[in-house]
């Protein structure tokens, strides 16, 4: 187990560097995650092969732990409230995967695949990838409702692919020569799908019910962890969707909790998203089977091509059913195709419980699995990057905005505010609260309360005291509900490595308001540089 952990440590690192290598190029970190996966993965070329299967094998329950939690963040996607706010997720999801298992399933059969085989692909051609698609939401920066829909939507034909995979299973079970037992048919549903929303159910009620009494947010977060760990032995248990499980856990918390509770139990545990996506994606690359690709055949290709223009025709008619404008309605299939995660793990299941059949269905939708994730992050990302405003349904921006009522100062250091940003808050009547070092008393925060108080401002002071700087902004913004922030921050120094995330980009992923950041010209210190010595010199040495 020990190498196993130095592996996927070393895995883990040059993932987290060619991450932030294809970001300096404005591509999505998920795909590094997943192509350093394959290739140090089992499947990768010998020489390089870092993870072989029995260490995958050993890692599994990390890994599903870790999808658990993700699902259960994106549960907040498909919540009552969000269902309500963007009513075209809820349309489109539908309606584009009943399109894609119809017109899967009689394709395939047309092109001679077994019954039992068609009807396992049709069932899982409309799963999607909400965990894929929330990674680059976040790494783009896109906001508003139409990201966080798309999102949603994934999520919805996950939902639905899992209960529809947990009905049909039983028919294929029938249909083919492994397995003619009834019985054992109707309990494989009843796991598969009921078994896991009655679980998320339970489990999402109970975490809302004990979590509102938890005050701080690292023992929040301790608490949701345990009760996933819980979900998950209780899963294998009784042989059940632990994805799915999580989902409608996340969902329900996020229905039967009060907004301000559950904003902060999703704020807290976003705060491990990251890390999490890493450890999840690369080694999901790593259990890619690259060989799978070229044994698709011409039913893998039918699979891929019905598949894409399903989503392409079902995300148009979803989207105008559910009141989305058409341009964003036509643009929305495309971002419905990437496909992992569940549509994995149950061609998993398939291929396990109907032998054969089963086995066949799993190395066609492994094989698209690969092409989908690979291409579809691309084509996501390029659509979403920039997207920071709502359009109007004939896609023009809107002419009027709304002004920010309250804005965010902050700088990591003592520094006077530029008489250009009060006079435009002046302008619109919006009011400043100011965090940074110091107190009110002191000399620039007095002079910053003159210059308010000369153009009628309203002006708050907050002191930055031991906390961090990226944390002490977040929580203020939502404390005081700022609608703007604008940060001042010192430049990188030259030279600086650019892999880390600077202090203000952290910010700004974390944010659902606009964030402007303005560079800081700090004097620079009279003291002399130190000269560089090696490890092995003495202090008195620089050569």
């Amino acid at each position: 187990m020990n190498d196993t952990l130095v592996a996927f440590a070393v895995l883990a690192w040059l993932a987290y560097l060619a991450s932030r290598l294809l970001a300096r190029h404005n591509l999505p970190e998920l795909v590094a995650f997943l192509i350093v996966g394959a290739l140090l993965g089992p499947s990768g070329p010998p020489f390089i092969r870092l993870i072989d299967e029995p260490s995958l094998i050993a890692l599994r329950p990390v890994t599903e732990v870790a999808l658990a939690v993700l699902m259960f963040v994106i549960g907040e996607r498909v919540s009552a409230r969000a269902l309500r706010a963007a009513r075209w997720t809820l349309t489109t999801g539908v309606i584009q995967f009943a399109l894609s298992a119809i017109a899967v399933y009689w394709v395939t059969s047309r092109l001679g695949a077994d019954r039992s085989v068609a009807l396992v692909l049709g069932a899982l051609a409309g799963a999607g990838a909400p965990m894929t698609i929330a990674h680059i939401v976040s790494s783009v920066r896109a906001r508003g409702s139409y990201p966080t829909g798309i999102v949603g939507t994934h999520a919805v034909s996950d939902a639905l692919a899992t209960t529809t995979f947990a009905a049909v299973l039983p028919i294929a079970l029938l249909l083919s020569d492994e397995a003619a037992d009834i019985g054992s048919a109707l309990i494989n549903f009843v796991q598969l799908g009921i078994g896991g929303a009655v679980l998320g159910l339970i489990g999402g009620w109970f975490i809302s019910r004990l979590g509102f009494q938890i005050e701080t947010s690292g023992e929040l977060l301790l608490f949701v962890l345990v009760h996933v760990v819980i979900g998950w032995t209780i899963a294998g248990w009784l042989d059940i969707s632990l994805p799915l499980a999580a989902l409608v856990a996340g969902a329900t918390a996020a229905t039967v909790s009060p907004q301000s509770f559950s904003v902060r139990l999703f704020r807290t545990i976003k705060t491990v998203e990251q890390p999490l996506y890493l450890l999840f994606f690369a080694l999901a690359g790593a259990s890619i089977h690259l060989a799978d690709v070229p044994k698709v055949g011409v039913v893998g290709i039918a699979y891929v091509v019905v598949r894409v223009a399903a989503k392409i025709v079902g995300g148009l008619t979803g989207g105008l059913v559910g009141g989305l404008g058409w341009r964003r309605a036509l643009r929305l299939g495309v971002n419905l195709t990437p496909q992992a995660g569940v549509a994995v793990g149950l061609a998993v299941i398939a291929s396990e419980r109907l032998g054969a059949p089963g086995a066949e269905a799993a190395t066609v939708v492994l094989g698209a699995v690969v092409l989908f994730e690979l291409v579809g992050p691309l084509l996501v990302a390029r659509d979403l990057r920039g997207w920071s405003s709502e359009e109007e349904e004939n896609g023009s921006v809107p002419e009027q905005f709304e002004l920010p009522a309250r804005v965010l100062v902050a700088a990591p250091v003592p520094v006077e505010l530029p008489e250009w940003l009060i006079d435009q808050a002046a302008r619109w009547r919006s009011s400043l609260v100011v965090l940074m070092p110091g107190e009110r008393d002191e000399p620039h925060a007095a002079k910053i309360g003159e210059r308010c108080g000369s153009r009628d401002v309203d002006f708050e002071f907050r002191s930055l005291r031991n906390e961090s700087f990226t944390g002490a902004v977040v929580r203020s913004r939502s404390q005081h509900h700022a609608d703007l922030v604008v940060l001042f921050t010192p430049r990188p120094p030259a030279g600086a490595s650019r892999l880390v995330l600077l202090p203000s980009e952290r910010i700004a992923r974390q944010m659902s308001v606009p964030v402007l950041t303005f560079p800081l010209n700090l004097p620079e210190s009279d003291e002399p540089p130190r000269p560089r010595r090696l490890p092995w010199q003495s202090p008195g040495r620089s050569e």
